[in-house]
């Protein structure tokens, strides 16, 4: 968003947060216009790159009579001011408006009440629209009514809607106007709408407040009016595979569209391709011609892609930068007319992420359990930190989805897969890394670095270390998989993320959380000694009670013997 006023350009970015950028103060020192005379700001638009706005400047000396427009784009990527080849004089008292019609150069249409000025080919070509009679002043070919707005789509097409609803038509890069038929009474208020299909429609506005769209098809309407004027298209039929008005190329992505004119034999004509932003992009196009009863057929074929190598770079995110960015790219055919059915295809190419694409692990889904939050207890024996404290963790089952259960013995493979907004696209085969976003480590890898990069050490110079260590790279094919402790259950919440530069500009990120069941867990040390301790303590206590017991018995017959005897002499008796 832009807003202004006579002397001061401010920049909208949300949430409602403005930015000063330029005052015309300053901006006159960058430009070094002379310093006499008055310099405002008369309107500010967007050019057809939406990384450009242009700045449609007057400047009057005496201010009596007559004013001079100027036009300066400012670059929102360089922070670039230019001055632009372009100057026309107008009345001082004129309101100019300015439009950039949809294309991948600088094309500008300009008006006031009465006429339409057009500057076409970077500004190298410009003038007043013209009328078959009246001198391009439209104000007399509508009954003096002014001009209301001029309405551009994405194929060329102009229309000038007056306030009274007469319509004039014109494409871009023709310098002559002709007149509509009529479609409301000139009491209704209306005015043009474009879907984002290219779709056209009149809006009407009616005095209760209600409002009706109706579809203007103006490809009809100058088909109606072509058999009044002796104007033809030099073409039979342009076509092409161009079905969207933006597109959007990843790292290792690439864009490849044909284009196709039919035209009689021996008129010359041929396919153009023009592209305006950043140069981050290689062309390649193929031409394919054919001749047949008097007719030519000219195709062409053309691959925007890049080539660029992000491996082992020493600065990684500038080179990135450097090569992101937006072009905006027109194909047309060499001539054309405004009664020609179509003109031309714009389209935009942002080479960057695409915000629509993520990734997600194979088989884990957010429909396949019942939705709770709940906490669990992190040991702080199992934490990669060795806190002092336990730690504390809340589940967040709408941030990590339902968790997949997996006995102890059971390895886990994460699989990566990619999705946009429209469904699956692939499996991803590159490296990623996962890891355990509250710091548990009591997990580990079944490949070690000895399996994976034994051959890629070289043992002349000094140790590689320990390649007994647990491999932590993962892809689609090497096989590694997270192995999980034997003693004990847990919960575990991972993230994923890809590794390999050249994979997207995107970076690319994914939660899982998996559950661990069905180990015996370990007893409590403490409670292991504890009752150890009982154990020896009954024991020996039972130990002390049968010696006192058994000294008891010995001290009562030690003096008095068991079996007693008797004297001979008695016997004898």
């Amino acid at each position: 968003m832009v807003i202004w006023t006579r002397e001061e350009i401010y920049l909208g970015y949300p949430p409602l947060r403005f930015v000063k950028i330029i005052t015309i103060k300053k901006l006159r020192k960058i430009l070094n216009m002379p310093a006499a005379g008055v310099l405002t700001i008369q309107d500010v638009k967007y050019t057809g790159h939406p990384l450009e706005i242009a700045l449609l400047l007057n400047h009057c000396i005496t201010c009596t009579t007559v004013k001079r427009l100027y036009i300066v784009i400012y670059s929102e990527v360089t922070k670039e001011w230019v001055l632009q080849d372009f100057e026309l004089d107008v009345a001082i008292d004129s309101v100019v408006t300015s439009r950039f019609p949809y294309a991948s150069i600088s094309e500008v249409i300009l008006w006031d009440k009465h006429r339409v000025y057009y500057s076409y080919h970077n500004f190298t070509v410009t003038g007043v629209l013209q009328t078959p009679t009246e001198s391009g002043n439209l104000s007399r070919l509508a009954h003096g009514s002014v001009i209301s707005t001029v309405f551009t789509d994405y194929y060329g097409n102009i229309i000038v809607k007056m306030e009274n609803n007469i319509m004039f038509f014109f494409k871009i890069y023709t310098t002559d106007a002709v007149k509509l038929h009529l479609w409301t009474n000139n009491q209704t208020k209306s005015l043009f709408f474009l879907n984002a299909s290219g779709k056209i429609y009149l809006i009407y506005v009616f005095d209760d407040g209600t409002i009706y769209p109706q579809d203007y098809p103006v490809r009809l309407e100058t088909q109606s009016i072509a058999s009044k004027t002796k104007e033809k298209c030099p073409f039979i039929i342009f076509h092409h595979n161009i079905m969207y008005i933006s597109y959007v190329l990843d790292k290792g992505h690439y864009l490849s569209f044909w284009a196709q004119i039919v035209y009689p034999e021996n008129a010359g004509l041929y396919i153009t391709v023009e592209s305006y932003g950043p140069d981050i992009l290689k062309k390649e196009s193929q031409v394919l011609y054919e001749i047949a009863s008097g007719y030519c057929t000219k195709t062409i074929t053309v691959t925007f892609y890049q080539t660029v190598d992000y491996e082992a770079v020493k600065d990684y995110f500038t080179l990135q930068n450097k090569n992101t960015g937006l072009l905006v790219v027109r194909v047309r055919p060499s001539e054309y007319t405004k009664m020609c059915p179509a003109a031309q295809k714009v389209f935009q190419v942002a080479v960057g992420c695409d915000f629509s694409k993520f990734i997600a692990v194979k088989g884990f889904d957010r429909k396949s359990c019942r939705w709770h939050d709940f906490f669990y207890i992190i040991k702080k024996s199992y934490l990669r930190d060795r806190p002092s404290k336990n730690l504390r963790v809340k589940y967040d089952w709408k941030k990590y989805g339902c968790p997949l259960r997996l006995n102890f013995k059971e390895k886990f493979h994460p699989v990566l897969q990619l999705y946009s907004d429209d469904g699956y696209i692939e499996d991803v085969d590159v490296n990623f890394i996962v890891w355990e976003i509250h710091g548990r480590d009591d997990y580990s890898f079944n490949n070690t670095m000895k399996t994976n990069y034994n051959h890629c050490f070289s043992y002349a110079i000094g140790k590689p270390g320990d390649l007994n260590q647990p491999y932590e790279i993962i892809n689609k094919s090497n096989h590694n998989h997270l192995v999980w402790p034997m003693q004990h259950t847990g919960m575990y919440v991972f993230r994923a993320k890809i590794l390999d530069p050249n994979y997207s500009f995107c970076n690319l990120t994914a939660i899982f959380a998996i559950e661990i069941y069905g180990t015996i867990s370990s007893p409590n040390g403490d409670l292991v000694i504890a009752f150890l301790f009982l154990l020896m303590l009954l024991f020996f206590s039972i130990l002390v009670l049968s010696y006192f017991h058994y000294m008891r018995i010995y001290r009562q017959y030690i003096y008095a013997p068991i079996y007693k005897t008797r004297r001979i002499k008695d016997q004898e008796k």
